[in-house]
């Protein structure tokens, strides 16, 4: 079965964001995936993903499929009363990370469509969260 054009596009940003290193190494806690495992303690510091994809954008050259928008939501999850400084810098990382990149998947051109942008600290009740957006234009080939 042939992937769907919205799993090709969040499975290459996921693989993408994967090729960034952290030291130490940041846990990715998954779209709708149990996190952590079964039997393992939530770690104090890691990533979380959110994948929202939006509506095509209705105006398709040619024949061609309408492209598709959205943003790959990525969440710095950092030990609350341990500053900012720290979590910003990750975010920052992960925004150059993407920043004026293009990627290829099957089927799929990904453009990140403007440069990622990280809002201020959310205090919650054990963490801070420090939401990195990162919006997408992805031109899928015709079948």
């Amino acid at each position: 079965m042939a992937a769907n054009t919205d799993a090709t596009i969040f499975t290459a940003l996921v693989t993408h964001l994967q090729g960034l290193v952290f030291t130490p190494a940041l846990p990715i806690a998954g779209a709708n995936v149990t996190f952590p495992p079964a039997g393992q303690p939530t770690p104090s510091k890691y990533l979380r993903l959110a994948f929202l994809p939006n509506r095509p954008i209705p105006y398709p050259i040619g024949d061609d499929p309408e492209p598709r928008q959205g943003i790959l939501q990525v969440s710095v999850i950092w030990p609350k009363g341990s500053g900012i400084i720290d979590p910003l810098n990750v975010a920052g990382q992960i925004i150059d990370h993407f920043k004026n990149q293009t990627l290829f998947a099957t089927g799929v051109k990904i453009t990140i469509s403007s440069e990622p942008w990280a809002v201020g600290p959310l205090i919650e009740d054990a963490s801070v969260q420090i939401p990195v957006t990162i919006p997408y234009i992805a031109f899928p080939q015709e079948a």
